[in-house]
């Protein structure tokens, strides 16, 4: 290949071959057939001149040899996400982390090699539009997500162990399940004090309608009763003959598909990701869902 010009081969999610990530020297301690360097920049980047971006970002990961986890697919995990690239019909799937970044030169004046107007991407394993669509939310969301408020998140994690055991749950059915969304409090920020004071939370399962719409809407079920079953075991306190939540009460999950959530409504939940930190960290922003 000569110098980079307009009509470069360089998309966004294109993978790069073996060869050039031993050239490039982008991780020496794996083989380069068992890397995966996938490009982030955006194709309206790649088509402008060096003089103009100079560089191609690219995240790092491996190539999975088994099934993806469901836990870090569908943008379920800011740092880690697992990935296919299906487009070719010879099926691989990746896993990529977000702080494993790396700038590659377009163009090398003094060692082209060094460049990435040198090399091609590889033929045979492509993003389909879904598969790029995630990809993109996913390098999008670290930009976006939500938060939730400190005390909701510290009762989630250490009062109840609520939040691994729900990150486990969602490790079979997560290919399924597409997004979680908590809906705390209705929205408003209320000052709880104590066990007996709890929030209250309404889940929603949104589950995907593109390959399976039956069987994932059948794993979104079962998941929505095993997720019961967690805040029940973890939440709900028997005291005599009566029984009544403390730290979080759960009152519903709702089942749904991908294709029902309005825009509307998408603008009112916050996204619950499985390595979710709070306010104390992370500045609360709106989650938009595209």
């Amino acid at each position: 290949m000569g110098s980079w010009s307009r009509e470069t081969p360089w998309r966004q999610g294109s993978l790069l071959q073996p060869d050039t990530i031993r050239e490039l020297e982008l991780a020496t301690h794996l083989p380069p057939e068992k890397v995966a360097a996938v490009v982030a920049t955006h194709d309206c980047d790649l088509a402008q001149l060096p003089d103009s971006e100079p560089v191609v970002e690219v995240v790092l990961g491996t190539i999975l040899d088994g099934a993806p986890n469901g836990n870090y697919t569908n943008c379920k995990n800011l740092r880690r996400l697992h990935v296919g690239c299906t487009a070719t019909g010879e099926e691989i799937h990746v896993e990529i982390d977000a702080n494993k970044r790396v700038f590659i030169p377009k163009e090398v004046v003094e060692d082209p090699r060094r460049g990435l107007s040198a090399h091609s991407p590889v033929p045979s394993h492509k993003m389909t539009a879904r598969e790029h669509s995630v990809f993109q939310r996913w390098l999008a969301a670290r930009y976006r997500r939500s938060a939730f408020p400190d005390e909701f998140d510290r009762r989630l994690k250490s009062e109840t162990k609520v939040a691994e055991k729900l990150a486990k749950a969602f490790k079979d059915s997560g290919n399924h399940i597409v997004a979680v969304f908590f809906d705390v409090d209705g929205g408003v920020e209320n000052a709880r004090d104590g066990a007996d004071d709890p929030y209250e939370l309404l889940i929603t399962l949104l589950y995907a309608t593109d390959v399976d719409p039956a069987a994932a809407e059948a794993a979104a079920i079962a998941t929505a009763e095993i997720i019961q079953s967690i805040f029940d075991g973890g939440c709900r306190i028997k005291k005599g003959d009566s029984e009544g939540w403390h730290w979080i009460e759960l009152v519903g999950i709702e089942v749904m598909s991908d294709e029902a959530l309005s825009y509307a409504q998408s603008q009112l939940l916050k996204k619950w990701q499985a390595d979710h930190i709070s306010l104390r960290t992370e500045p609360a922003q709106p989650m938009l869902e595209n």
